[in-house]
């Protein structure tokens, strides 16, 4: 590795990290908060994201990984995340490792996500769950999508406001 690469994947590193802690800080300030203004500061930081990661599972055929889909309390449930940090803990404490120690996450834009898991939410798929662990939140897969327009719309409400003011 060049010093350049070595640099720029000490600022990746950087970077995930600012990330990880920025929603780790989110969630804690949204358990100071009622519930709907904290939900709503959550998902405002989620949404402002470009994309969400989802971990894939290691397949028998290393060029064809899965994506990781759980069970917990008897649904189906997708396991996202907003920062590499969060996925690779999750999934190093889960086993969801490669033969050489890797955690495999994807990448995709959050608007093709939603369509994706509401497309698998019809085959029985109930819910994602973000960040999964002590600073994690989840939603019904039936709710993303409201959950989406309720913080656009409180977002296009905040800046008439302050253009108000």
């Amino acid at each position: 590795m060049t010093e350049e690469q070595d640099q720029q994947r000490q600022q990746q590193v950087r970077e995930a990290a600012d990330l990880a802690a920025h929603f780790d800080v989110t969630v804690e300030q949204a358990r100071e908060m009622q519930f709907a203004e904290g939900q709503t500061l959550i998902w405002t930081e989620a949404f402002k994201l470009d994309s969400w990661l989802i971990l894939m599972k290691p397949s028998d055929d290393p060029q064809q990984p899965e994506p990781f889909f759980g069970n917990m309390d008897g649904h189906g449930w997708a396991f996202l995340f907003t920062d590499p940090m969060h996925a690779q803990v999750f999934g190093r404490n889960n086993n969801l490792v490669t033969p050489g120690g890797n955690v495999l996450i994807a990448k995709m834009k959050v608007d093709a996500m939603i369509s994706w898991l509401e497309e698998i939410g019809r085959s029985g798929l109930y819910g994602a769950r973000f960040n999964e662990g002590e600073q994690g939140w989840f939603i019904p897969v039936d709710g993303l999508r409201a959950m989406q327009d309720y913080v656009e719309i409180q977002e296009t409400r905040r800046k008439e406001l302050e253009a108000d003011e």
